[in-house]
C-alpha cells in the first residue's frame, strides 16, 4: 500500500479543485491546457495489441496512454474530480481507481463504471480471466465481472494481523490468487469459493510487491527490508534469497531466454541479477530521480521500461555482453516545480522553464515529443567515476536565464545565473546542451539577474554588488562594466538598438546607461524597491515589480513613471508584457493573475486560482499565456480570447474585487492536460453573455437606422463570382483532348454508275458526330422541388421573406446559380412569383443590399423571356419591384426587354 508521503505526492500532482466553481472568473483567458505531464508514482500498467505495446500513467486526475515503440502521446483521459490511484489496461479500455470507484474509459473517453462499492480507496487493480481485482482501504478484495461489470465477490480480512499489501494471479492456477500483507505472510486463495486454501509463514518483513516469475509454482516476493525472495508457492519453501539497497518497489523478468531479473527500490536505482550464478550483474544507479513504483520488461525483447515519480519514462535497450543497458529513450518533465519559464523564439512554438529541481527545460507548445532537458553533460558516468550521485553533479537552481534566438545557429542563445553563484552559464538550443563559456563574476560576488541583447552577440551580468558586466558571447570576453548601483542589481535589458541598458537595483533607482561607454545617461527613482522588471522593447516601456505591491511603468524616452498599478495583496512574483505591449499581466502570492490596460491605466480583468502562481511569459503572437505555479510540475496554456473572438474591455475597480477576493466567484480552474471540456466551454460563454448584460455592454445593432442602406457581411467574392460565373465556368473549362487522326475503312465505299468512283464525303453513323451544345439558360422541366422553392413556398405561407435571403447566403456561388436556374415555372409560376417578392421585401429592408441586387441580376438573366411572355400574371410583383428599384435603375422594364432581347439574340445565333 501506498505510504503516507506517496499520498501526499499525488495529492500534490495537479492543483485541487474539488471546491472550483464553473471557470467563469476571466474575461479575457480560456483555460487551453496543461503541458509537462508525464507520469506520477502510481505505477503503470502496460498491455499488447498484436506486437505493439502500449503504456498507461496515471498523472494526478487524469491518465495518458503512450505507444512503447516512441512514447507518442496517443490519448488523454478525462480530468476527475480526485486523484487516480491505480490504473489498468485491457485490450481498448482502460480502468481507473479514481476516489473509492473504479471508471471505465475506451480511448481516452469515460464510457461506463464498476459497480460502486463503499469500501474506501481502491488501489492495486489487477486482472485475471473474466474478472477484475483490487484492495480496498478496509482490508478487502473486491472481485468483478468484467463483461457485466457487476461486484462478483469480496475476500474480507477479518484478522488485522494480516493487512493486505499485494495480489497477484499465479500462473496456471484456475480462479486462484495469491495475497501478501504488510506482516510478511501470504495466503492463496480461491476466488469462486471465497476460501482460503493456504497461509505461508511470515518472511520478517512486509510485502511491497509480487510478480509471477517464468518458472511455474515460483513467485517473486519484493520485501521492505529489500530482500527479494524466489518462493515456490506449491510446495511453500524459498527457491532464491537475493537482497538490495532500499525497500523493493517493483520486480520483472526477461522473457527473452536471458535469466536476468531486474528490482527497483525507493532511491531511483534498478539493480540487474543474473538468476543462474545468483549474483548482482550491475546496478543502474540514479536511473530516475525519485521512486520507481513500476518497471517492465517487454515480451520477448531485451527492453526494459521504466516509470517514476519524477515524471519521466525512460526505455533501457539490452544488447551488450556484460548486461549492462544504455538508455534508448525517454520522455521526462520537471519533477520540482518551475519557477522561471520563458517563450523562446519569436514564432511562440517554444517555453523554456527552469525548475526547483536543477534542470532547465525546453517544452514545446506544438508536439510534446519535441521537449526536452538542457543536457549538462555526462553526469552518470562522473557520478559513477566518483561514486556520488547524479543530483550532486547538476548546477545548481537557475534563478533567472534569458534566451533570445537571433544567433541560435552561430553561437549559444541562453544565458543563465544560478542561486547565490557567482558563475552564469551558456547554452545551446540547437544542441539542447550546456554552451562553450563558464562566466565569472568580476567581483566574485553572486550573479542575480542576465539578459542578451537583441542582436545576441552581447550578454549582461547583473551582480550582487550593484555592477553589470558586458559580455562577448561569441568568444566569452569581459567587454566593459557599468558601475553606479549600491546594491544587488534585481533586473537588466537592452534596448532594440544597442543604444541604451537599463538596470534595477535594490537601490530602488532604473539606471539607464549608454551601451557604448557604459557611462550612466539618467537615474530614475522609483518609490519603492524593484524586485523583478520586465521591458518591451519596440514600446520603449519597462514594467518593474515593486515591493509594495506594485507595478510601476517607466518610460525609457521620457525617464519618468508614466503608469502605476496598485491592487494586489501580496508580493508580485513576475509580470509580463503583451505581445503588442497594450497589456501588463502580473501575477502575486495572494494567487491572483491581474491584466492592466496601458492606455486607460486601468485593471480590466483578473481571477483567482488556487495554486500560487510564480512566473507567467505571453506569447510573442498573442495566442497564450504561460503560467507556472508553486506546487505543479506542469506548465498551464491560456488562450487569449482578444484573438478569436471580440471582448469588450471595461474597468474593474479595486472595490469589487476586494468584494469578491474571499467569495469562490472568482476562481478558475487550472487547465488540464485533455483542455477544457465542453460543458465548461459552455458555461464560459453564458457566463460572459452574462457579465456584459451587467455591465451594460453597448451592443451593435442590425440596422443604424431606416433611412441608411446596411450592405452584407458575406465577403465581396460571393456576389461578385456570382455576377461573372458563366464567364469562370468558360475560361476554367478544360480544353478538348487532342482526337487521333481518322483511319481509312479497309474497304472504301463507292458511287452509284457505270464509272467506280469513291464517295469520300459518305459517313458511316457515329463516326465524328459531335453532340449538339446544351443550352444552359433554359429553364428546367423537372418537377421534383429544389431547395429554394421549398423555402420560397415557405416563406410565402409564413409571409417571412427573410428565409429566402439566409438560405442563399449558406449557398457557394455555384449553387446559388443552380438553384435560381432550376426554380419551376409551373403552378402559375408561383416559384417566380415569390421570388420576386422575396427579392423587393429585401429590397424595402435596405439590408444585404448587395446581395439582393446580386440575386436579382442572376434571376433576370435566367427568366427575362419568361417574364415577358407573362406579365400581365406578374403585374402586381413587378409594380412592386418597380417602386424599390426605381431609385436604383432608369427602369426596370428596360432592363427585363434588354436581358429578354440578350437571351433570344443568343438562341437564335446559335
Amino acid at each position: 500500500m501506498a505510504d503516507t508521503n506517496a499520498k501526499k505526492l499525488r495529492a500534490s500532482e495537479e492543483p485541487n479543485t474539488d471546491k472550483q466553481t464553473q471557470p467563469a472568473g476571466s474575461r479575457l483567458y480560456d483555460p487551453y491546457r496543461a503541458i509537462g505531464y508525464i507520469t506520477s508514482n502510481v505505477p503503470h500498467s502496460i498491455q499488447y495489441r498484436g506486437q505493439t505495446a502500449f503504456i498507461t500513467t496515471a498523472i494526478g486526475r487524469s491518465f495518458h496512454v503512450y505507444d512503447v515503440e516512441k512514447i507518442g502521446l496517443l490519448f488523454v483521459g478525462p480530468h476527475f474530480t480526485s486523484t487516480v490511484v491505480s490504473v489498468l489496461s485491457i485490450g481498448d479500455e482502460t480502468f481507473v481507481s479514481v476516489g473509492g470507484r473504479v471508471v471505465v474509459c475506451r480511448r481516452g473517453k469515460q464510457v461506463g463504471e464498476l459497480e460502486a462499492v463503499e469500501r474506501g480507496e481502491l488501489s492495486s487493480l489487477m486482472h485475471f480471466g473474466d474478472y477484475i481485482l483490487a484492495i480496498s482501504a478496509e482490508n478487502t478484495v473486491v472481485v468483478w465481472n468484467r463483461e457485466t461489470r457487476e461486484m462478483f465477490t469480496e475476500l474480507e480480512f477479518v484478522n488485522e494481523s494480516f493487512q493486505v499489501t499485494a495480489i497477484v494471479h499465479p500462473s496456471t492456477y484456475v480462479n486462484k490468487i495469491v495475497v501478501g500483507s504488510a506482516q510478511g505472510a501470504v495466503q492463496v486463495w480461491n476466488v469462486q469459493t471465497r476460501r482460503c486454501l493456504f497461509e505461508s509463514k511470515s518472511f520478517g518483513s512486509g510485502i511491497a510487491c509480487m510478480v509471477q516469475a517464468p518458472a511455474i509454482d515460483v513467485l517473486a516476493l519484493g520485501l521492505l527490508d529489500g530482500r527479494i525472495i524466489l518462493h515456490n508457492v506449491r510446495q511453500d519453501r524459498s527457491v532464491m534469497q537475493l537482497a538490495q539497497e532500499g525497500r523493493v518497489t517493483a520486480v520483472s523478468f526477461r522473457t527473452d531466454d536471458v535469466p536476468m531479473m531486474a528490482t527497483a527500490n525507493a532511491s531511483g536505482d534498478v539493480a540487474l541479477w543474473d538468476l543462474d550464478h545468483k549474483r548482482l550483474v550491475h546496478v543502474m544507479q540514479a536511473a530516475h530521480d525519485g521512486t520507481i513504483p513500476s518497471i517492465d520488461f517487454l515480451n520477448g525483447q531485451p527492453l526494459l521500461v521504466t516509470s517514476s515519480s519524477d515524471n519521466s519514462i525512460k526505455e533501457w535497450l539490452f544488447e551488450s555482453k556484460d548486461g549492462v543497458p544504455r538508455q534508448l529513450r525517454q520522455r521526462s518533465g520537471h519533477y520540482s516545480a518551475p519557477q522561471m519559464i520563458r517563450y523562446h523564439g519569436h514564432k511562440g512554438f517554444d517555453i523554456m522553464s527552469a525548475g526547483r529541481d536543477r534542470s532547465l527545460r525546453l517544452f514545446s507548445v506544438i508536439k510534446d515529443a519535441q521537449s526536452a532537458e538542457m543536457s549538462q553533460g555526462s553526469l552518470l558516468r562522473e557520478a559513477r567515476k566518483t561514486g556520488t550521485r547524479v543530483a550532486d553533479l547538476r548546477l545548481p537552481q537557475v534563478a533567472a536565464f534569458a534566451t533570445n534566438e537571433a544567433m541560435a545557429r552561430n553561437w549559444d542563445d541562453v544565458l543563465t545565473c544560478h542561486q547565490s553563484s557567482p558563475y552564469a552559464h551558456t547554452w545551446s538550443t540547437e544542441r539542447k546542451a550546456l554552451g562553450k563559456f563558464t562566466l565569472h563574476s568580476p567581483d566574485d560576488t553572486a550573479i542575480t539577474a542576465v539578459a542578451l541583447s537583441a542582436c545576441g552577440n552581447f550578454g549582461f551580468l547583473g551582480l550582487a554588488s550593484g555592477t553589470i558586466e558586458m559580455v562577448n558571447v561569441q568568444s566569452g570576453l569581459s567587454r566593459r562594466l557599468f558601475t553606479g548601483h549600491t546594491k544587488s542589481v534585481t533586473g537588466v535589458h537592452a534596448d532594440a538598438c544597442n543604444h541604451h541598458v537599463y538596470s534595477a537595483s535594490l537601490d530602488g533607482t532604473l539606471r539607464v546607461w549608454d551601451f557604448g561607454t557604459g557611462t550612466q545617461v539618467h537615474c530614475v527613482q522609483l518609490q519603492a524597491t524593484p524586485s523583478r522588471t520586465v521591458m518591451h522593447g519596440e514600446g520603449g516601456l519597462v514594467a518593474c515589480a515593486c515591493d509594495d505591491a506594485t507595478v510601476r511603468v517607466v518610460d525609457v524616452e521620457s525617464f519618468r513613471v508614466v503608469r502605476k498599478f496598485a491592487g494586489h495583496r501580496n508580493r508580485i512574483t513576475d509580470l509580463a508584457f503583451s505581445h503588442d505591449g497594450r497589456w501588463v499581466v502580473s501575477c502575486a502570492l495572494d494567487r491572483t493573475i491581474r491584466t492592466w490596460d496601458l492606455p486607460t491605466g486601468h485593471m480590466v480583468d483578473w481571477f483567482r486560482v488556487e495554486s500560487v502562481p510564480v512566473s507567467l511569459a505571453f506569447s510573442p503572437t498573442g495566442d497564450f499565456l504561460a503560467t507556472a505555479h508553486m506546487d505543479s510540475v506542469g506548465i498551464y496554456l491560456w488562450a487569449n480570447r482578444t484573438q478569436f473572438s471580440e471582448v469588450t474591455l471595461r474597468q474593474i475597480s479595486p472595490e469589487s474585487v476586494d468584494g469578491d477576493f474571499m467569495s469562490t466567484a472568482g476562481l478558475v480552474a487550472l487547465p488540464t492536460s485533455a483542455g477544457l471540456v465542453g460543458d465548461d466551454v459552455a458555461a464560459n460563454a453564458e457566463q460572459e453573455a452574462a457579465d456584459e448584460q451587467d455591465a451594460g455592454v453597448y451592443v451593435v445593432p442590425e440596422q443604424l437606422t431606416d433611412d441608411m442602406v446596411t450592405l452584407s457581411s458575406q465577403p465581396r467574392s460571393r456576389w461578385q463570382t456570382l455576377l461573372n460565373l458563366s464567364t469562370i465556368k468558360k475560361r476554367n473549362a478544360p480544353e478538348r483532348a487532342p482526337r487521333a487522326p481518322e483511319q481509312a475503312p479497309f474497304f472504301l465505299p463507292t458511287t452509284e454508275g457505270l464509272q467506280p468512283r469513291f464517295d469520300l464525303e459518305r459517313k458511316e453513323p457515329g463516326d465524328g458526330d459531335e453532340q449538339a451544345p446544351v443550352d444552359r439558360t433554359r429553364i428546367s422541366t423537372i418537377e421534383a422541388l429544389s431547395g429554394l422553392a421549398r423555402t420560397l413556398y415557405q416563406a410565402e405561407e409564413s409571409l417571412n421573406f427573410g428565409l429566402v435571403v439566409e438560405y442563399l447566403k449558406g449557398l457557394s456561388p455555384s449553387a446559388v446559380d443552380l438553384e435560381i436556374r432550376t426554380l419551376p415555372v409551373t403552378d402559375n409560376l408561383r416559384a417566380v412569383r415569390a421570388f420576386l417578392r422575396a427579392v423587393t421585401v429585401q429590397l424595402r429592408s435596405k439590408r444585404e443590399f448587395e446581395l439582393a441586387q446580386a440575386y436579382l441580376q442572376v434571376f433576370l438573366g435566367v427568366y427575362a423571356d419568361v417574364i415577358k411572355e407573362n406579365s400581365g400574371e406578374l403585374e402586381a410583383p413587378l409594380r412592386e419591384l418597380r417602386a424599390e428599384c426605381r431609385a436604383q435603375w432608369s427602369t426596370v422594364d428596360g432592363l427585363i426587354r434588354y436581358s429578354a432581347c440578350m437571351v433570344d439574340y443568343m438562341r437564335t445565333s446559335k
